[in-house]
């Protein structure tokens, strides 16, 4: 973690702009930069080649969010953000290893074994956009850049297909939670290899005396996940909801944490987060009890108009949730010029966002002068502002937001658990 303390020298030179009636955001936005090109093994700490994918090189970025290439079996797939990065290999970890399962004779016989039992294997109704295209530009940057100038039911848990009944009736839907949930995964994962190999892999606690944790015992060692490392409660909900029951769960929640029927209703209809997701972001809002207006929290999740955006969402309500517990308490939440600021008990706004690579772009630019200016028209401004992020920043966009008098904490770890 580096914390970025501020420039005197340029905050003395913002205050002397103030004073003679020039505004910060125009005495600042006359320089700009391209972000960085990155090589994947220095990002990456040499981890940029697994068994079954590669990170191409260069790793680019909008500004906010690095952009990847990741390579493989299915092709090239652009992934927008670390957390959404790391979440992915950890789904082709997973995958490799339930794929080598088939070496086992008696793994293979029970899947026989259960291809006789009247359970279909159902297809995947999600899948993931696989190419070659090439995008600058990440929803994320896209969504900041606006404010500045769903899934199938069988996945929703609200189909009632043949398959879905008999995989209830049998408990192979629930040994797919357990298992997903056992190996660090999410159960409801929209990366369609893995979906489908957790349900054939479950299939076979419907042939004899197979059960999760004889399956698990034939993987790899260092597999499966320490409970320590979920959430509270995350495996007794996820495991023993149903889908249906997962949604009530979340929508109590959500109701526990004052958000509104008409945000949890917006939640609920939104296409781009898991079941587990959702009840993740409504059990961290209930978290913080005392922090009033969390519904613009939420609401702006609900929002989510790409993948990328939604887990970006997602791991700001999980770091905020952290923040409040660990650093310091929040009090309320309000709307600057249409983003969601805390502001501590203290009287200090918390601007923290899981950004990876911020440059000083003319968006980047925009959105944090927006900020900055919205927060000075506020009834009772903050005393101070501590803006607090998952990655690093280039030296321009470092001395451009001291300059605004913030103080700066940069490569501030996302906190264990299921959201990376």
């Amino acid at each position: 973690m580096h914390v970025f303390p501020k420039s005197s020298a340029v905050v003395a030179g913002v205050m002397l702009g103030v004073a003679l009636g020039i505004q910060p955001a125009m005495a600042l936005s006359e320089q700009y930069e391209t972000p960085p090109e990155q090589d994947p093994a220095v990002v990456l700490e040499g981890k940029e080649n697994g068994p079954g994918y590669a990170v191409l090189s260069p790793v680019r970025s909008d500004g906010f969010l690095r952009i990847y290439q990741l390579q493989t079996e299915e092709g090239v797939e652009q992934i927008e953000g670390d957390g959404l990065l790391k979440l992915r290999l950890a789904e082709i970890r997973v995958l490799v290893a339930l794929e080598s399962l088939k070496n086992d004779a008696s793994f293979l016989d029970g899947l026989k074994e259960a291809a006789k039992k009247p359970v279909d294997f159902v297809e995947s109704t999600v899948t993931d956009p696989v190419g070659t295209a090439k995008s600058t530009v990440s929803g994320v940057g896209r969504m900041f850049g606006r404010l500045t100038k769903g899934v199938e039911e069988a996945v929703s848990g609200k189909g009632g297909s043949p398959a879905d009944l008999a995989k209830a009736i049998t408990g192979q839907a629930r040994a797919e939670r357990e298992l997903a949930v056992e190996l660090g995964v999410d159960p409801y994962t929209f990366y369609a290899p893995l979906s489908e190999k957790l349900n054939e892999t479950a299939s076979v606690t419907t042939a004899g005396s197979w059960t999760v944790t004889a399956i698990t015992a034939l993987l790899p060692g260092g597999m499966i996940v320490s409970a320590a490392r979920q959430a509270d409660n995350f495996r007794t909900v996820i495991v023993d909801s149903t889908p249906a029951e997962l949604e009530e769960r979340t929508a109590t929640a959500f109701r526990n944490a004052g958000v509104s029927e008409q945000t949890i209703s917006r939640v609920a209809a939104n296409p781009f987060y898991t079941a587990s997701e959702k009840v993740i972001m409504a059990y961290q809002l209930q978290a913080m009890p005392s922090v009033q207006d969390l519904d613009l929290i939420a609401a702006k999740a609900a929002d989510a108009e790409s993948r990328d955006i939604a887990y970006f969402q997602l791991r700001r309500i999980v770091l905020l949730e952290t923040y409040n517990r660990t650093i310091s308490g929040l009090g309320q939440v309000r709307d600057v010029n249409g983003i969601p600021v805390a502001i501590r008990r203290d009287g200090l706004a918390a601007v923290v966002l899981p950004l990876d690579m911020v440059a000083w772009t003319q968006t980047v630019a925009r959105t944090f002068s927006s900020i900055h200016e919205g927060m000075a028209g506020l009834p009772f401004p903050p005393s101070g502002v501590d803006f607090l992020i998952t990655g690093d920043l280039t030296p321009l966009a470092a001395e451009r937001i001291a300059s605004f008098g913030w103080e700066i904490t940069g490569n501030y770890p996302m906190p264990k658990g299921p959201v990376h």
